[in-house]
């Protein structure tokens, strides 16, 4: 055992944790370098992609450093982990998902900041009402986590109604190419956001610290996380590369030379 969890369970958490450093650092590395492989109108989508995975980067360092100095063998076992950093986290880089994937489009203003009003506020309020339940076994907070989830799920619900509607009327005038592409990233975003309660629950109902619990839903977030910001930002990417060579036949000519 280490400071309460055994070593196969501190062995599992801390090389996801590892994992989700090393994937939001080169994701990062990446797209920050990358972006100019697309026309300027869709390099702040892939400029936010980036952002995204970079603010990701600096909490899974904040993570890892927090699991090992509570759980690790130079640990006292008297400091908790703080899951409020994967909040901040989500706070900061969901509303940030939500307009990569509007800016992407390039839809006309006034579409754009009908969606991203809608979009923002209730990607900010579903994280802000899912962190007291994840955080009640906290020293500062206990109650019932089952109520925060379920309010935390209205607005989920209301981001799945705009992205599959609102925003489906939106792509008419997008090609065949793009359209697909953008289904697949719903798609994906509906998968990977549907782990986070999951993951949620395995620790809701805990009155103490349930070992299983913890590294099932640890791994179910880092999991997710690299899914949802890494390879939603890279489909991003793909999606701006795509209407570039669309729009622009001579970028497409200089950038597909090669396939050429």
């Amino acid at each position: 055992m280490l400071n309460g969890i055994s070593m196969e369970g501190y062995n599992v958490v801390y090389n996801l944790l590892s994992l989700g450093i090393a994937s939001m650092v080169f994701t990062s590395l990446f797209l920050f370098l990358a972006k100019d492989r697309v026309l300027p109108r869709y390099r702040m989508a892939v400029m936010v992609s980036g952002t995204v995975t970079a603010i990701a980067a600096y909490h899974y360092f904040r993570m890892f450093d927090n699991f090992i100095y509570a759980f690790g063998p130079d640990g006292k076992g008297e400091e908790f982990y703080n899951v409020g950093y994967r909040y901040v986290d989500w706070f900061l880089t969901v509303p940030l998902l939500l307009l990569e994937l509007v800016a992407v489009l390039a839809l006309a203003q006034s579409v754009q900041s009908s969606l991203l009003k809608k979009l923002v506020p209730a990607a900010a309020l579903m994280i802000a009402l899912g962190y007291p339940g994840d955080a009640k076994l906290n020293v500062f907070y206990e109650g019932d986590a089952s109520l925060w989830g379920l309010l935390s799920t209205i607005p989920f619900l209301y981001i799945l109604y705009v992205l599959f509607v609102e925003l489906g009327k939106s792509l008419d005038r997008q090609s065949e190419a793009v359209r697909k592409r953008i289904s697949g990233l719903r798609l994906l975003l509906l998968a990977t956001w549907g782990v986070y309660p999951i993951a949620f629950i395995f620790y809701m109902n805990a009155t103490a610290f349930d070992e299983t619990g913890f590294v099932l839903r640890e791994a179910g977030y880092t999991i997710a996380d690299i899914l949802a910001k890494c390879l939603f930002g890279l489909v991003i990417f793909s999606i701006a590369r795509l209407k570039s060579k669309e729009d622009d036949a001579e970028h497409a000519k200089v950038e597909y030379k090669e396939a050429a």
